[in-house]
């Protein structure tokens, strides 16, 4: 039995969990810009079989920002989702992006290349995201996490699989 645990172990280690890196937000004119990364989103092969065989495949991330209070409840101010879904036209050999905030398309994009469209899918650049009017930003923190769809439990069950929330502080005013 310990054969077996010791046989297994190195195939757990290999797959990495994905996570949100480097975020960050900054706010301007009473409005906050968001930046961060999902690492690791393409680590399971069964990702890109997934988009290769033409089955789309939807990242969704949730950004919250809210005022941090210590020892009480935090008080939430606003919430965005940003759903990125891509999908693969195996005749013209291409991927299409649809990229939508808050259920709104923002744009689509065409590549043919699967190293830009992963880069396209996990890097966030989401300038003027918030609206915080007249609040003073060092008092707020933003949150993120991702959440993928791809996961069966007893192979006919979807069951959802998210990242861990990642928190970072407001920066303060910048003068353009």
């Amino acid at each position: 039995m310990r054969w077996l645990f010791l046989y297994l172990l190195p195939a757990v280690a290999l797959a990495a969990d994905p996570s949100i890196e480097n975020l960050s937000a900054a706010a301007a004119n009473g409005k906050v810009t968001v930046h961060f990364r999902l690492a690791n989103g393409f680590e399971r092969p069964e990702t890109i079989q997934q988009l290769q065989s033409g089955i789309p495949t939807a990242f969704t991330y949730v950004v919250e920002i809210y005022r941090d209070r210590p020892n009480w409840f935090d008080e939430g101010i606003a919430r965005s989702h940003i759903e990125i879904i891509a999908s693969f036209n195996s005749v013209t050999r291409e991927y299409l992006l649809n990229y939508r905030r808050d259920r709104m398309l923002v744009r689509s994009e065409t590549f043919t290349d699967l190293a830009t469209l992963e880069a396209r899918m996990t890097t966030i650049d989401e300038p003027d995201l918030f609206d915080i009017d007249t609040r003073r930003p060092y008092k707020l923190k933003v949150r993120a996490k991702a959440d993928f769809m791809r996961d069966w439990l007893l192979y006919f069950i979807p069951r959802e699989m998210s990242t861990h929330w990642r928190s970072a502080r407001v920066g303060g005013e910048t003068k353009p």
